[in-house]
């Protein structure tokens, strides 16, 4: 089956400086594949500093604006993977993921790596599209 990229605007860009040889958004058939989305600042593009509260929310926002960008949102995730860098983090990062899941949480898994130079988390997902 064929797939296609889609562009992001921001999103994209933010990537490409990131130096990571991916795209962003797949589409094929009728699903969305997202890259591991760090957390990206929406409005400029850079990657967010701080604490796992604030990194989290910024993948959470990014993926939510990828999602529709493509005609989807979060409301259809049925699949996600998240990197962090420390498994003492996760009660934060939980705690923001509950927030973007309201009525009911997609399957997920959570995996501690060794950590990033540029940030603690990256998130990706599955999605339906629409």
């Amino acid at each position: 089956m064929k797939h296609e990229i889609i562009e992001i605007p921001v999103i994209s860009e933010a990537i490409r400086r990131l130096g990571a040889p991916t795209s962003a958004l797949t589409r094929v058939g009728g699903f969305l594949y997202t890259c591991g989305m760090p957390p990206i600042d929406l409005k400029t593009g850079e990657i967010v500093r701080g604490d796992m509260t604030t990194q989290a929310r910024a993948c959470m926002d990014a993926l939510s604006f990828t999602l529709r960008h493509a005609g989807s949102s979060l409301d259809n995730v049925f699949k996600s993977l998240v990197f962090i860098t420390d498994n003492d983090l996760a009660a934060e990062m939980n705690a923001v993921y509950r927030a973007y899941f309201p009525g009911g949480f997609p399957a997920r898994s959570c995996v501690a790596i060794k950590p990033w130079t540029y940030f603690d988390i990256e998130i990706e997902c599955i999605a339906t599209v629409g």
